[in-house]
């Protein structure tokens, strides 16, 4: 009997990407979930990467233990990855998490859904891409689909939706910068010991952040509030964040954009389910013009 053949880089690029869109689409859920709590977002971020740092040191030991892996570190691409890390998970998950206190889970989900948007305006900026027609109309619809969302909830939410929005449209911009200058350094070092020390260098300045805004002797954490962080560290945090270097590594950002198309829909799905939001014909429109406009835009610029 033949021996079914292994799966091809280009797939396995792929499957990191749609199981990392997966488990990073349901973060906003447990989000809110801990705000129920009412626990804050230093508070939620400095225990999430508090649970997830031993993971990510410990990972980092058993990959250097490899003499190739130690061959390709230097000062200057460390340092690097450490500035990659704190903007792409520390700014920008904090951003983020600030942003979900104002919005519902399917409208910031939805924002940072356009972060490929940012991506393409970066590297005209910043590699001289050029931004072609069919590109600047993709933009377009992108941000239509975006709107239709942000009007319907500005209607029934007020004025806090447009600042809760402003922080997630700001975490998009950072991780899409994040994810465009991350790439040659994944390619360098590898993306397994690229996560690790970019993660590492993120909960050093989370927990630095934190104990300079909140007491460290009686933390206000409820058991509740400390299983859904810790589910939060793993299931949002540690395991998509390799699955996500992965993918670029071995697809690029933008075809690692065109899988995270699945994202918004398993995002309201649970907020519909487990939070019982509302999801209108708005909410539907919004949705498949936002997707229409992405894929798009990916796939013009791939």
């Amino acid at each position: 009997m033949q021996r079914p053949s292994s799966i091809s880089p280009i797939q396995a690029g792929f499957l990191f990407a749609l199981a990392s869109a997966c488990l990073f689409a349901i973060r906003p859920i447990f989000v809110k979930l801990v705000y129920a709590q009412g626990i804050d977002p230093t508070t939620l971020i400095a225990f999430r990467m508090l649970f997830s740092l031993p993971i990510y040191a410990l990972l980092l030991i058993i990959f250097l233990r490899n003499k190739h892996n130690r061959a390709k570190l230097n000062l200057r691409n460390i340092l690097a990855i450490c500035g990659a890390g704190l903007l792409g998970y520390y700014v920008s998950s904090f951003l983020d998490l600030v942003g979900l206190q104002y919005v519902t889970a399917q409208l910031g989900r939805m924002i940072l859904y356009v972060y490929p948007t940012f991506v393409v305006l970066l590297g005209a900026l910043f590699f001289k891409k050029p931004v072609t027609l069919p590109t600047i109309i993709a933009l377009a619809v992108t941000y239509i689909g975006v709107a239709i969302i942000f009007g319907h909830d500005l209607k029934e939410f007020g004025e806090d939706v447009i600042l809760g929005g402003a922080y997630i449209f700001a975490c998009a911009f950072t991780f899409s910068f994040y994810l465009l200058f991350s790439k040659p350094l994944i390619s360098e070092v590898g993306s397994r010991v690229f996560t690790c020390i970019a993660l590492i260098a993120a909960s050093i300045g989370i927990l630095i952040h934190y104990s300079f805004t909140h007491p460290i002797v009686e933390p206000q954490v409820n058991a509740t509030g400390l299983w859904l962080i810790l589910f939060i560290a793993i299931f949002c945090t540690v395991i998509p964040t390799f699955f996500t270097t992965a993918a670029v590594a071995r697809i690029g950002p933008d075809r690692t954009g065109i899988v995270a198309m699945i994202g918004p829909a398993f995002t309201s799905l649970f907020a519909v389910t487990i939070l019982t939001e509302a999801f209108t014909a708005y909410h539907l429109l919004g949705i498949i013009i936002t997707t229409i406009g992405v894929a798009t835009l990916n796939k013009k610029n791939s």
